[in-house]
């Protein structure tokens, strides 16, 4: 089995995705052949050497993409690193027909043999659900009953997006939404993909509401139709592939103040990474804590309130902000 995978990062994110990839490596020893691909937005040569050396303790393939020039037909307007969009424009890059992309801030805790062989013949892409705010759903043409997908893990169909030309259709929704898609490459990925999205188990990318609230809870909060199973989410708590360590409410495992509970897994491949194992001081955001604090301290029914009110003022910016679409939400 050959398993092909992809990263995107800066200089700012490359140490982390070297740590992803080194845990990859190790905890898939028995595949024969590992190929990764890297999208290279001014890497340094320093980290570039680093991440070879991992590459060639493991005796794997690492393959580096110049990622200067992948957005110059677009009119990309927000603030988010280019480095995130690099996934959208690879088809025509790499002559390969399928491809694992994953971000920097995750860990492969197992074999991704059962996920690689995952049949998305009739899918442009697979991954796993996550809960964005209704509003963000319906701007990007998605309906109730559509499943929206974390871009974090992404098994791509690069054969078929060739075919179909997707990376043409990325470049005109980015464009529809005068450089500003809600969500930034996840939304793209979404709007464009939505009728042929094959939703993944959650064990392929445990994310944080996954481990701080329950079924109901996240369905309730985040007005979601279609859902896991309370046992899928247990399962995937108990015995997770791919641990996605976005902030929320725990904060970067990088950092000292984290709490996430697999923040001791991230430190082991720190540890056994090139780069040097001292943890950063960010702590979170005030705004963040003040929501953290409402959510531990309060019943769930008070902080649904809580964010519910949030909610009503971003909704009406995200009015103002997208009228010229004339979508109603």
């Amino acid at each position: 089995m050959k398993l092909n995978v992809l990263y995107s990062t800066d200089d700012n994110y490359a140490k982390y995705g070297g740590v992803s990839m080194l845990s990859l490596f190790e905890n898939n020893k028995n595949v024969e052949e590992i190929c990764v691909y890297i999208i290279d937005n001014k890497i340094s040569k320093e980290n570039k050497e680093k991440l070879s050396e991992i590459a060639d303790v493991y005796n794997r393939n690492l393959v580096f993409i110049d990622g200067s020039d992948m957005l110059r037909k677009t009119e990309k307007k927000d603030d988010f690193p280019i480095a995130a969009y690099g996934r959208l424009f690879i088809s025509n890059l790499i002559n390969i027909d399928k491809i694992l992309y994953l971000d920097c801030d995750t860990i492969i805790n197992g074999s991704l043999k059962h996920l690689w062989l995952k049949n998305i013949d009739d899918f442009f892409v697979a991954g796993v659900q996550d809960n964005p705010a209704k509003y963000n759903v319906s701007i990007i043409g998605m309906g109730d009953n559509d499943r929206y997908l974390n871009s974090g893990i992404l098994l791509i169909n690069l054969s078929l997006w060739r075919k179909n030309e997707l990376e043409k259709s990325f470049v005109e929704f980015i464009n529809k939404y005068r450089g500003n898609v809600p969500h930034h490459d996840q939304g793209i990925i979404n709007g464009v993909c939505k009728d042929r999205i094959l939703i993944l188990e959650p064990e392929f990318n445990l994310m944080p509401p996954f481990l701080h609230m329950n079924r109901r809870q996240i369905m309730k909060l985040y007005n979601i139709k279609k859902y896991y199973t309370q046992q899928q989410i247990n399962s995937a708590i108990k015995d997770p592939v791919i641990i996605h360590y976005i902030s929320k409410f725990y904060n970067r495992p990088w950092n000292k103040e984290c709490t996430h509970p697999f923040k001791k897994m991230y430190e082991k491949y720190l540890n056994l990474s090139p780069w040097n194992n001292r943890l950063d001081n960010s702590p979170l955001g005030t705004k963040v804590q003040i929501r953290k604090r409402v959510y531990e301290i309060m019943p769930f029914f008070i902080y649904h309130l809580f964010e519910k009110i949030l909610d009503t003022k971003r909704k009406r910016f995200i009015k103002r902000q997208y009228k010229f679409l004339n979508i109603k939400f």
